[in-house]
């Protein structure tokens, strides 16, 4: 069997203008991998800017694949399922779509003409038996993981379970990816993966709703082993040439103290090389911090999500005070390591004052880099549920987490919601530099100028505008932190 894969790899926006992303996709990667290990053929349709019909249904046929392998988020299915019915319209060919989106919405998926079979969970298992019965013509309708239609019945297979020795895979297939494709940012970049799975039920996060499909949940968590983490490093840095660091892409890499130990005297004694990867401020203290920058790390990218305690622990389940996110950001720092923290903004039941309460943790953290994403309710999540059950859902789908477009009914009116979030990153530097002169009279004074300004309701709203305006251009145009590729 032929196997070609369709991996969209761009954000499209809502005046039709787009931005590559061409980054690799691991688990593209693992399933080319496996399939090739099981004697089947593989290649790749990269798209890295909207195409044209025709131009997309020419690059299927030049490929002559038996089977086409979708992969999508739920913030690229709206894409996949347009090349999913041009398919169907002028091409007699089998179309299965994997990855997370149907994972936690198979009902949407496998309702989508041109679609034949969703795969729900994890592919490698399921991609080969289903290659291998259609090459033998055998029905897959009993496949585990599948879920397909027989004469008019929808068969939904059980997801089969986790599996658990993640050495048993074969390394990613990065020789399906063209580098020609890739941005900028990425060609020195050796990207893997460590572990599977994230131990923690973010109710904003899709983690807690792939992890209920599975028959084994509680081995949702997986780690390979440090000596095949290393050999898989040593086997991509010798095919590429270019790699001058490596991105371990787990959720987190520092769930489990001893292996990370163990990992860390394999990486130093044959690899040595920088890296960047995801913690959780939970994980972090002096021991951790300094074993990771005396490992080669070099950038820590942590999530604050929410700066208000109340939003953070009742609606997002991250269970962390604000003393400890601004602990660990420290730490990290006096090891020597640059740090990128995450934030989510739109959130369900959050106000303008939960917003400024976000800026200002990120002020008193001081991370090299913010990254600010608008909060997209994923199906089968429970901020999801919360959104469906309160009518706050009524926009479309978007395709990207950092277009400042959210789904949500807007709850409050006036200048205020906008245009602070518009000025995250002006704002959370500018309370930051007032943060490191705490101790002066003057810079407490600005701090509450700076909050009268955004909540200062007793105020005419129409100066509090014009003075907000006036700061934050001066903020911009004297604050230019620097960013972290990550």
């Amino acid at each position: 069997m032929k196997v070609t894969f369709v991996y969209p790899d761009f954000f499209q926006y809502a005046d039709g203008s787009f931005m590559p992303e061409g980054r690799i996709y691991l688990g593209i990667a693992y399933l080319s991998a496996v399939l090739k290990q099981a004697g089947h053929q593989t290649s790749l349709v990269h798209v890295v800017a909207p195409p044209e019909r025709e131009e997309f249904l020419d690059r299927i046929k030049t490929e002559s694949p038996d089977l086409v392998g979708l992969s999508s988020t739920t913030h690229m299915f709206r894409h996949a399922s347009r090349w999913a019915s041009w398919l169907r319209e002028e091409q007699d060919i089998a179309t299965v779509c994997g990855g997370v989106h149907p994972t936690i919405a198979p009902e949407e998926v496998i309702d989508t003409p041109g679609i034949d079979i969703a795969c729900v969970g994890e592919a490698e298992e399921a991609m080969v038996e289903l290659c291998d019965s259609l090459e033998e013509g055998r029905d897959p309708s009993s496949i585990p993981g599948l879920w397909l239609r027989r004469r008019g019945d929808l068969i939904r297979n059980p997801a089969r379970p986790l599996l658990t020795d993640l050495d048993s895979l074969p390394f990613p297939d990065r020789s399906i990816f063209d580098p020609s494709l890739f941005c900028d940012d990425q060609h020195p970049r050796g990207t893997l993966m460590a572990s599977r799975g994230c131990p923690f039920n973010c109710s904003y996060c899709s983690n807690h709703a792939q992890k209920s499909v599975y028959p084994n949940p509680k081995e949702y968590v997986r780690l390979r082993s440090p000596e095949n983490v290393v050999e898989e490093i040593e086997h991509m840095v010798a095919a590429d040439e270019r790699i001058e660091f490596i991105r371990f892409d787990d959720d987190i890499l520092t769930m489990d103290r001893e292996w990370l130990g163990r990992l860390s005297e394999l990486y130093r004694d044959r690899v040595g090389m920088p890296f960047i990867c995801n913690s959780r401020v939970n994980f972090i203290d002096r021991e951790l911090a300094r074993t990771l920058a005396d490992m080669g790390c070099r950038v820590v990218c942590m999530g604050i999500e929410s700066g208000n305690p109340w939003l953070r622990e009742r609606v997002l389940n991250r269970h962390m005070s604000n003393e400890r996110i601004v602990e660990a950001f420290a730490l990290c720092r006096e090891a020597g390591m640059k740090t990128v923290s995450t934030n989510m903004v739109g959130l369900p039941l959050e106000d303008t004052s939960m917003v400024l309460d976000t800026i200002k943790l990120n002020a008193r953290c001081h991370p090299d880099t913010i990254q600010v994403s608008t909060f997209i309710p994923y199906p089968g999540t429970e901020l999801f549920k919360l959104c469906e059950e309160r009518s706050l859902i009524e926009g479309e789908r978007v395709d990207s987490i950092f277009e400042g477009r959210s789904p949500l009914k807007q709850e409050e009116d006036g200048w205020e919601p906008g245009a602070v979030k518009a000025n995250f990153h002006t704002l959370a530097y500018t309370y930051g530099w007032l943060d490191s002169r705490k101790d002066s009279t003057l810079s407490r004074l600005a701090g509450r100028v700076l909050d009268t300004l955004v909540l200062g309701k007793r105020f005419p709203s129409s100066v509090r505008r014009r003075l907000f305006d006036l700061l934050t251009r001066w903020a911009c145009s004297r604050f230019h932190p620097e960013w972290i590729k990550y």
